[in-house]
């Protein structure tokens, strides 16, 4: 640790006090935590001779990527004249995630095309969540990415990837990017940080040892192969929660057709006022008519916008920020306390139903519980009340969670690089209403595999726990 005193106060452990040695300029408890600076330095000083510790900027290059240019616009779609743009929110699960990845088009990639991303590449994410590492394991001809994320390219043929990967997500990666994040409404962990991080490797004969990192790999990667298994019938399950709907109502979906056609008709122009393609998508109206031949209401006539209600000054606030959603079970998973808000936001009350401004062709739609009562909201997020008796409040969740209105949102969407559903879009949402027995069936499927789901997903994250302390035992014995 650096050179500062460090008194535990007796009565209160987890309370510390320091004096600054005169060339610090870090007064924050993360900084100074002795838990932290305490597990870092028994890493640094364990004196194996089978092990060596180095720093990361020692033995990768860290570099981080481009904005884009203001302006730009986002294609959702795959194309011959696209380039994959990687963003934090792609770098999840321990990989760099191409299959989602948004598009920009070539003459942009033309301005950035320093910044790339190579196969067996990392990536740690370096604003808002930060410490997410992912492996780019697929060849890709073009990949660019965002300055959200720094790349870590490893310069030794001796250490492996997947290893240095491994070492980056277990306990004494996390705490050291813990440790040199700042910021209090946005965490930033800057390059020069992430080139301080200390790695311990295998060493053997003044080299690294990459038979002995394969080794462990081996024994590791047995174990995230099961939990891998697990995530995959993860998956599944979510894929049959989403078709529940379909299989009870009985509409077709319309078939995708080529995403570079348009469609454009004098009388849409007229009503709606939008004369861009994607609003006029063929599409769109085939799934309009196809939802107009069975019971439906406007989403407008069913609720109504949550009142603004002035949120209170606190010492602290538990914020819920738009990662915190999950998309794939609709649910909010977790909030972080925050000494100020510093922007605009909106007041959680149990019962709104939340949907995201931003993307809300993803899914991130969820009912506030007791659990998140009063707490505070990021302001892309637009609390809706139910209104009406002729639905309930879970049959409108789950509705709106599902292809009949993920896929009109998808073509009401506007924006360049960031594609945002505005107030109106939403209110005139058409949503099919079936009687209250067949609604009841829907949401007692749905939430049945939302229950196998967390079954599932709780058997491999445990799995994926397993494998990260086998990796750490098998480096540190």
């Amino acid at each position: 640790m650096e050179n500062t005193n460090v008194k535990i106060l007796e009565k209160q452990p987890s309370t510390f006090c320091v004096t600054l040695p005169d060339d610090s300029d870090r007064i924050d408890c993360a900084w100074f935590n002795p838990i932290i600076g305490d597990k870092i330095e028994g890493l640094v000083n364990k004196n194996k001779t089978n092990r060596k510790n180095v720093k990361l900027g020692i033995i990768a290059d860290v570099n981080g990527g481009k904005r884009l240019p203001k302006g730009t616009v986002i294609q959702e779609g795959e194309g011959a004249d696209s380039v994959p743009y990687v963003r934090a929110t792609d770098v999840k699960n321990l990989k760099i995630n191409l299959e989602n990845a948004v598009k920009i088009p070539k003459e942009i990639h033309k301005i950035i095309q320093n910044y790339q991303l190579k196969k067996e590449d990392l990536a740690i994410t370096i604003v808002g969540t930060i410490g997410e590492v992912g492996i780019l394991e697929e060849d890709a001809e073009v990949v660019d990415f965002t300055e959200n994320i720094a790349r870590i390219r490893v310069k030794d043929s001796s250490i492996m990837s997947r290893f240095l990967l491994y070492y980056l997500d277990s306990e004494y990666g996390k705490i050291q990017t813990e440790k040199f994040f700042v910021g209090s409404l946005q965490y930033k962990l800057s390059l020069q940080s992430c080139r301080n991080i200390e790695v311990y490797l295998p060493f053997d004969k003044n080299k690294f040892d990459i038979k002995k990192q394969r080794q462990i790999l081996n024994t590791t990667d047995a174990i995230f192969k099961e939990a891998k298994s697990k995530f995959i019938k993860s998956k599944k399950l979510i894929e049959e929660a989403h078709i529940v709907i379909k299989n009870k109502i009985n509409l077709s979906m319309p078939q995708a057709s080529d995403k570079s056609e348009t469609y454009i008709k004098n009388l849409d122009l007229i009503l709606d006022g939008r004369l861009d393609a994607l609003f006029n998508h063929p599409l769109r109206d085939k799934l309009l008519n196809i939802l107009k031949k069975y019971p439906n209401k406007k989403l407008g006539d069913l609720v109504k916008f949550q009142d603004k209600n002035k949120i209170v000054p606190s010492d602290y606030y538990r914020l819920v920020e738009l990662e915190q959603i999950d998309e794939e079970t609709g649910r909010i998973v977790k909030y972080r306390e925050v000494p100020e808000l510093g922007s605009e936001k909106v007041l959680l009350k149990k019962g709104s139903i939340l949907i995201s401004k931003l993307q809300p062709e993803k899914g991130k739609i969820a009912i506030v519980s007791d659990e998140y009562d009063g707490c505070v909201g990021s302001s892309e997020l637009i609390p809706i009340v139910l209104n009406s008796k002729e639905i309930s409040l879970e049959y409108l969740w789950v509705v709106l969670r599902s292809d009949y209105i993920l896929k009109q949102w998808e073509y009401q969407l506007t924006g360049s690089s960031r594609m945002r559903i505005g107030p109106n879009e939403i209110k005139n949402t058409i949503i099919p209403i079936p009687e209250k027995r067949v609604q009841g069936k829907i949401v007692k499927e749905v939430i049945n595999k939302i229950k196998l789901i967390d079954i599932t997903k709780k058997d491999a994250e445990e799995l994926v726990k397993k494998a990260k302390q086998k990796f750490l035992n098998l480096l540190i014995s």
